[in-house]
């Protein structure tokens, strides 16, 4: 508990417990309590529902991709953010040239959305959704599980989840930088 929310308490215990204090006195001392609490002691708590810890910057486990996940609208996309390249201006240049549809092949990686429409299904399960591999132009079914707070198992299948290949993606700490 932070000092500022264990001092608000402290005041308002102080307040509520004054030996002198008539009942219609300790009734407004409440009220006061409460409201103070409310609006100082309450600041600094952040809920995250279930379905948005997936919300972050995710890190392959071999080091080499930074995926962004955030919410758009009532489903969870990522974003590549960046990819281990031989310099910088060549991550930043190359384009989609495997995907099939010509119209695309001229598209930038980088930014490229790569999961799409995946949903939460309870238990720490996102499912329903596409990956795209612009390694070979194919897109395929999305699975995403959080084995813990920090490492998340991303699946990509072919119909049938035992017909895929999965990555382990750990999550990206706010002070880490590439």
């Amino acid at each position: 508990m932070s000092r500022t929310r264990r001092h608000i308490l402290y005041v308002a215990s102080k307040l509520l417990l004054h030996p002198g204090m008539n009942y219609q006195k300790s009734i407004k001392s409440i009220a006061s309590g409460i409201s103070l609490f409310l609006l100082l002691g309450t600041s600094g708590f952040t809920v995250i529902s279930p379905a948005e810890r997936l919300i972050g910057v995710w890190e392959s486990e071999e080091k080499n991709l930074l995926i962004e996940i955030s919410k758009e609208d009532d489903h969870f996309v990522g974003t590549m953010t960046w990819f281990q390249c031989a310099t910088e201006t060549i991550m930043r240049t190359t384009v989609d040239s495997e995907n099939p549809d010509p119209r695309l092949v001229d598209r930038k990686l980088l930014g490229l959305k790569l999961v799409e429409k995946l949903t939460y299904q309870g238990d720490d399960v996102w499912d329903g959704g596409k990956i795209y591999d612009p390694n070979s132009g194919y897109t395929y079914d999305a699975r995403i599980q959080l084995t813990s707070a920090n490492t998340a198992v991303v699946r990509g299948y072919w119909k049938f989840r035992w017909l895929g290949r999965s990555m382990v993606f750990n999550r990206r700490l706010e002070s880490s930088s590439m």
